[in-house]
C-alpha cells in the first residue's frame, strides 16, 4: 500500500514522527508539509521498528486563504491517485486533504489537540483569555472531523471530549496512542564538557521544558514546569538536569532567579544519539503535565524505559497507565515532595522503569499502532 501524509510544522513531533515509522512498516510513505519553503527531502525517520526512509515534500502553503493553490501545486508535485489512504494533522492539512481525496480513498485525521478541550487546565493559570476562543475551537475541530473519513485521537482526553461534544460524529471518532519517533540524523555537533561530565556522573533528575517559547505554550506549560525543577533542586541533593532551554532562555524568563548549582539548563537540539545517553544516565524522569493533549515527554520517557513521576492530567490522558506501576501520579501541590521522597526509593524506581517499558510495548508500540492501522485501512 502507499500512503500519503499531510501535515505542517507538527510532523516532526515525537508522536507524529512514530506514527510515520509505524505506517511505513505497511507500505510507502510519502509527507507532505505545509510551510514556508519549497524542497524534497529523504529523511530516515526511526522508532522501535527501526529506521526508515521517508520522502518529505515541503510546498510553501500555510494559509487558509490559499487552500485551492496548496492542491494545485501538490498536484504538480505528486500524483495523488496512486496513495490508497490520506492521513492529515487538524486545520490546513486536512482541508487539503479532503480536497485531494477521491471517493475511493479514505482520509483519517490525526487529532492530538483540540484547544477548547484544553480550557479547564489552562484555567488554574488564569487563562481567561482563553474562553473567547472556546466556541471558535469547538467549530474547527467540527470541520475537520467532518472532512474525515476517521479522525484517530492520539489521547484519552481528545477522544472522550470529542465523543461528547460532537455526537453526530461520534461513529468516525476512534483512539490510537502514537508510537515514539525520531530523525535518524548524523548531523555533527559541538557537545559542551560539562554536559559529557554530568552523562557520565549519571544518576540524575532529567526533565524537558522549552523557556524559549512565548505566549500560551511558555504561561501555561514551560514557566510552570520550569519552577517545578527549581523547587525541586531547591530541596534535593543531587543534579536535576533541564533539557530543551539555555542559560539564557531561563533568565529571560526569571530575571530575578539564579538557578541553584545543582539545576543544569543544558539547552536545546540535540541529536537523538545524545538524548538517549540523557535518559540511559538518568535517575528519575520528572514530567510535568499542564493540559490535556498528548505529553511527547511522557511519550518519550516510556519508550526509553524510565521512572517517572508526572501530575495528575496523566491519568486522563492514558487511564490505561496504573499509578506506581508504569507511572508515578502525582498533583500540582506535591510534585516537588513526591519526586524528592521518590528520588530514595529504590525498589518503587525499580518497578516503575520496568512498568514503563511495559506500558509502552502495550499500548504505544509501533507493533499496536501496525495491526490497529491495517483493520482501519
Amino acid at each position: 500500500m502507499k500512503f500519503l501524509y499531510i501535515g505542517s510544522g507538527d510532523v516532526f513531533s515525537r508522536h507524529e514522527l512514530g506514527f510515520i515509522a509505524a505506517l511505513s512498516a505497511l507500505g510507502n510513505v510519502d509527507v507532505i508539509t505545509l510551510g514556508s519553503k519549497e524542497n524534497v527531502e529523504k529523511m530516515k525517520v526511526g522508532s522501535d521498528n527501526g529506521v526508515w526512509n521517508v520522502t518529505f515534500h515541503y510546498i510553501p502553503c500555510g494559509n487558509m486563504l490559499r487552500l485551492s493553490k496548496c492542491k494545485t501545486w501538490i498536484e504538480e508535485e505528486i500524483n495523488t491517485e496512486k496513495y490508497h489512504t490520506i492521513f492529515a494533522t487538524p486545520r490546513l492539512p486536512i482541508l487539503v486533504a479532503k480536497s485531494l481525496s477521491n471517493k475511493d480513498q479514505k482520509v483519517i485525521l490525526r487529532l492530538w489537540s483540540i484547544r477548547a478541550a484544553k480550557l479547564r487546565d489552562n484555567l488554574r493559570f488564569d487563562a481567561y483569555e482563553d474562553a473567547v476562543i472556546y466556541m471558535p475551537s469547538i467549530l474547527a475541530n467540527f470541520l475537520y472531523i467532518l472532512s474525515s473519513t476517521y479522525a484517530i485521537a492520539v489521547d484519552h482526553s481528545t477522544c472522550t471530549f470529542a465523543v461528547k461534544t460532537y455526537p453526530i460524529l461520534a461513529s468516525r471518532l476512534t483512539k490510537l496512542y502514537p508510537p515514539y519517533g525520531f530523525i535518524a540524523e548524523q548531523r555533527k555537533e559541538t557537545i559542551k564538557q560539562k554536559i559529557f561530565e554530568l552523562i557520565e556522573r549519571g544518576n540524575y533528575v532529567l526533565s524537558f521544558t522549552l523557556l524559549n517559547k512565548t505566549g500560551p505554550y511558555l504561561k501555561f506549560e514551560a514557566r510552570p514546569h520550569a519552577i517545578v525543577l527549581y523547587r525541586l533542586a531547591k530541596k534535593i541533593n543531587a543534579d536535576v538536569v533541564l533539557v530543551g532551554s539555555t542559560y539564557e532562555d531561563w533568565k529571560r524568563v526569571f530575571p530575578n532567579l539564579e538557578p541553584p548549582k545543582n539545576l543544569h539548563v543544558i539547552g536545546r537540539d540535540f541529536r537523538n544519539d545524545i538524548i538517549a545517553e540523557l535518559y540511559r544516565r538518568a535517575r528519575m524522569v520528572v514530567v510535568s503535565i499542564t493540559n490535556r493533549s498528548i505529553s511527547n515527554r511522557l511519550l518519550e520517557a516510556l519508550f526509553y524505559g524510565k521512572p517517572i513521576i508526572t501530575t495528575e492530567v496523566a491519568k486522563h490522558l492514558h487511564p490505561e497507565l496504573i499509578h506506581k506501576k508504569h507511572i508515578y501520579i502525582s498533583t500540582w501541590n506535591n510534585m516537588v515532595e513526591d519526586a524528592a521522597k521518590l528520588l530514595g526509593d529504590e525498589e518503587t524506581l525499580k518497578i516503575l522503569g520496568e512498568g514503563a517499558r511495559e506500558a509502552y510495548n502495550i499500548f504505544f508500540s509501533t507493533k499496536h499502532n501496525i495491526k490497529f492501522i491495517r483493520s482501519l485501512v
